[in-house]
């Protein structure tokens, strides 16, 4: 195995077809042929720009082409889903657990699912609601103080007071003791009884002052502990609706449930070819065909089995089992999405030392409704949390490019939080300070400071290049062929950067 990446330089190129817009030249880029490369190497290219193909690695030229095109990375430690992605994970949990299809025309299964929730709950409350009318109508007429018979405690309170008379009809205690009674009292008044003083058994009396303060320190205490409830109330809240996790949303079966459809991920390395691989290779290929025609509208000669070899299974990336990469090592795969057996999608991804790389996706467009595309993304930015529990160096989830004047492409800018790299200073930037700058501008420098290229070279005598199956630095190479072109030497280490220009070897022939 080749310790070393070797590449041929192909140079700038008249414009072509853009796949974006549809405009016939105006597609620019550069590009060159990886006989084979380190996933190292690979690594530092795209963080550079670069983009592969089966075997060709090519760069657009931004500056020149109708549709620039940024590299996008999501971080996938960081990710939180999105209200329409969370739907797309309960419709495909729906459809698993209970056959359920999303409706035609809106909503689909997410949409009827709450139209049911609302009558359900409209027909529970209705009994609720006119239960508690009953009792509270019952409670007002029970408590209606003109309803209540009060004739007992009238006539009750009659006797107590009616004055006793005498036989002659007299009232007692008339008479001459009428004009005393009143003497009696002022001199009563006017000497009181001894007494024995205040009960020592009960509380001694308080200053008014003195209850205003304690019925003052009451109130503050209650409304402490009614403030101590709510907070505690509130944080049991917020724990309760904390966000859920990606793994967490993502739900191939429920306790207690046999699931009406079975979905099985596996992973096979597809460069160099695994037994496993190998033996899906015809379905994987029937189903790209299928998936080009339907689509993407291809005549049924363009996708032949050459054509998706050269295009989805070559890869020019080393394999690589070192200590430090995944049990699966890094390398180019192939993730086969199953649904009962049948072979649904397939996702060509590659790993790499600090990320997951999507190449490219293609499924059958029978299962349409369940929203591959996205699933599948989402998917492979819980693997890439996933691997990054045994890898802690894998990190991030790369998209492709984001095309900011492309509608169909600016999706990608959806899986949060997102980055774009600066094509001049190769710094990553938030999405959301990029739009408003491509929004003025299809191209536009990302980074606000005047840092420039830390990858610049500063001189082609360290740059590597094979010649004559010989490797050697390019001021060597040059004593050999006084012949050498140092205008094309020079645009290559620039495009790739110092680091993979020292340590890429760059054929010469």
């Amino acid at each position: 195995m080749s310790a070393y990446s070797i590449v041929e330089y192909l140079a700038d190129h008249d414009g072509y077809k853009c796949g974006y817009c549809g405009s016939k030249d105006t597609n620019f880029s550069r590009g060159m042929w990886a006989h084979s490369m380190t996933c190292e190497d690979y690594q530092d290219l795209i963080d550079r720009g670069w983009r592969r193909s089966g075997k060709y690695v090519y760069k657009p030229t931004m500056n020149r082409m109708c549709c620039p095109s940024y590299t996008i990375r999501c971080e996938a430690l960081r990710f939180k889903a999105t209200k329409s992605q969370k739907k797309i994970l309960k419709r495909f949990t729906r459809y698993l657990m209970y056959d359920e299809k999303p409706r035609a025309g809106g909503g689909g299964a997410e949409g009827k699912q709450c139209s049911d929730d609302k009558d359900i709950s409209d027909e529970v409350a209705s009994p609720s609601q006119n239960s508690e009318r009953q009792l509270a109508d019952r409670d007002v007429k029970g408590l209606d103080p003109s309803a209540i018979d009060a004739s007992a405690i009238v006539n009750e309170k009659t006797k107590d007071k009616t004055p006793e008379t005498s036989q002659s009809g007299e009232t007692k205690g008339e008479g001459s003791s009428k004009t005393q009674q009143p003497n009696k009292v002022h001199d009563e008044k006017k000497q009181p009884k001894p007494g024995l003083g205040p009960d020592p058994n009960k509380p001694a009396c308080k200053k008014a002052k003195q209850l205003r303060l304690e019925r003052k320190q009451q109130r503050l205490a209650q409304r402490q502990e009614t403030t101590n409830a709510t907070q505690t109330s509130k944080a049991t809240k917020r724990e309760t609706n904390a966000p859920k996790c990606i793994e967490e949303l993502i739900v191939d079966s429920l306790p207690g449930q046999e699931p009406k459809h079975k979905l099985e991920i596996r992973l096979v390395r597809s460069s160099p070819r695994s037994p496993e691989f190998q033996d899906t290779f015809a379905a994987e290929y029937a189903l790209y065909k299928k998936y080009q025609i339907t689509i993407h509208k291809d005549p049924p000669t363009k996708p032949t089995e050459r054509q998706f070899t050269r295009f989805l299974v070559d890869s020019p990336l080393q394999p690589d089992d070192t200590e430090d990469a995944p049990e699966c090592g890094y390398g180019s795969f192939h993730q086969q999405y199953w649904l009962d057996g049948k072979l649904i999608a397939v996702g060509v991804i590659d790993l790499l030392p600090h990320c997951v790389s999507s190449v490219y996706l293609f499924y059958d467009p029978d299962y349409q409704f369940l929203n591959l595309g996205t699933y599948s993304a989402l998917r492979e930015a819980a693997f890439t949390r996933l691997l990054h529990n045994v890898t802690p160096s894998i990190e991030y989830y790369y998209m492709g490019y984001y095309i900011h004047s492309c509608q169909k492409m600016k999706y990608k800018g959806n899986y949060y939080p997102s980055y774009l790299v600066c094509t001049e200073a190769f710094s990553w930037q938030p999405i959301e300070k990029c739009r408003p700058k491509l929004d003025a501008n299809k191209y536009s420098r990302l980074d606000e400071s005047d840092a420039p290229d830390p990858e610049a070279i500063d001189s082609l005598d360290r740059v590597l290049v094979l010649y004559k199956h010989t490797a050697m630095p390019y001021i060597q190479y040059k004593r050999f062929n006084s012949s050498a072109d140092d205008d094309q030497v020079k645009e290559y280490a620039g495009m790739v950067g110092k680091t993979c220009a020292e340590r890429m070897l760059l054929y010469r022939n």
